[in-house]
């Protein structure tokens, strides 16, 4: 039995890497906040508060009878499917337990200790965690002015110590989304003989408000590339955790198969993702109405002489001019709940899930009280 006064930091059995790392913290999810004596909204994880198609959850219920089997570690059918959209042919596409197992598997095949990795910060916190646990060193490139990855500003921070460089778009916690031009820097910039991973989970969304298509882009580029997409965001299925990488070459995805889990990908997720998939006007229609939402969202928010973000996720991002701290605790006391970067370097900003019209009313409607009394 451990010493309980021991600490972390002094666990001989734990890695450097792992001591090294900060506290863990776990946000509160949907059915935590659910148990409150009061209503709460859940507007920090960026969710989708609309749930899965009918589609999607008839398909999951009929997998349920096939629970004694493993699942497919292919995913056969969904592979087929993607293929025929994106043109990547299937044996190209490798699953994951959502995006953060494929980002960890992406660090565990291509750093080794005192590599460098580069990515664009603030950002998904996974690049960075990820970099640590394999002893590399993470170097932040900042975004530019409007929030977006800065893809000439990536490329540059590459050197013959860097084997892997992520690039997101549209990216977390800002919403901002690289332009056609930030992603021919990077494509072209960054060597062949380095991974350029871009992390598209906000694809859906980022095409809907007539972003750039990054696959094309890539189709030229000589070196290796892996684009990550979700099913937990624009799909509304987060609970099911399924996410896949598009792959460059067979090279890149037999890198992944070698390193991955093998029956990591539920076969009531596959089942799920399939049917959504396929339920096109569905997915329009979730678009269409979060698109609403953030428009109302950012109006309300620019009346109130706040700095917003451009997005074209599921979220906004404000600078409040003032800690946001403060401001999301008291949000917090309202039973709203959002966001802050958790940056060292952007301390003002907060991040909002886009929700139901009645909760784009409630934080508006909020938000005057929780500024009053933070200093400017």
């Amino acid at each position: 039995m451990t010493d309980p006064g021991t600490t972390i930091e002094e666990a001989a059995w734990l890695t450097p890497a792992v001591r090294a790392l900060p506290p863990h913290h776990a946000p509160q999810t949907h059915a935590e906040l659910a148990t409150a004596e009061t209503p709460q909204r859940a507007l920090h994880l960026n969710e989708s508060p609309y749930p899965p198609s009918p589609r999607a959850i008839a398909a999951a219920e009929a997998a349920l009878h096939d629970l004694n089997r493993y699942p497919d570690t292919r995913c056969g059918a969904l592979a087929a499917a993607i293929a025929a959209r994106t043109g990547v042919p299937a044996a190209r596409i490798v699953f994951g337990v959502g995006s953060d197992e494929l980002i960890n598997v992406i660090a565990e095949m291509s750093l080794k200790p005192g590599d460098r990795c580069v990515a664009p910060a603030p950002s998904f916190p996974r690049y960075l965690v990820s970099t640590r646990l394999q002893g590399a060193v993470p170097v932040r490139v900042a975004l530019d002015r409007d929030g977006a990855a800065d893809g000439a500003a990536l490329a540059a921070a590459v050197d013959a110590r860097t084997p892997l460089v992520f690039a997101c778009t549209p990216n977390p916690p800002s919403g901002g989304m690289m332009s056609g031009a930030a992603l021919d820097a990077v494509v072209d910039g960054v060597p062949a003989t380095t991974l350029l991973v871009i992390d598209e989970a906000y694809h859906e969304f980022g095409r809907h408000a007539g972003g750039p298509d990054v696959l094309a882009r890539l189709a030229r580029r000589r070196g290796p590339w892996i684009v990550l997409r979700t099913f937990s965001k624009a799909y509304c299925l987060a609970g099911l955790r399924i996410g896949y990488a598009l792959c460059g070459s067979a090279l890149e995805a037999e890198g992944l198969r070698r390193a991955k889990m093998q029956f990591n990908v539920t076969a009531v997720a596959q089942a799920a993702a399939l049917a959504a998939y396929a339920d096109e006007a569905y997915l329009r229609s979730t678009l269409d109405a979060v698109a609403r939402e953030r428009a109302r969202l950012g109006d309300g928010l620019r009346a109130l002489q706040l700095r917003v973000y451009p997005s074209a996720a599921n979220f906004l991002s404000v600078d409040l001019g003032v800690p946001a701290q403060p401001v999301m605790q008291a949000l917090a006391a309202r039973g709203i709940h959002v966001r802050d970067w958790r940056d060292p370097g952007h301390l003002t900003q907060l991040r909002i899930t886009i929700g139901l019209p009645a909760d784009t009313d409630a934080v508006l409607d909020a938000l005057p009280a929780a500024l009053q009394g933070t200093p400017r």
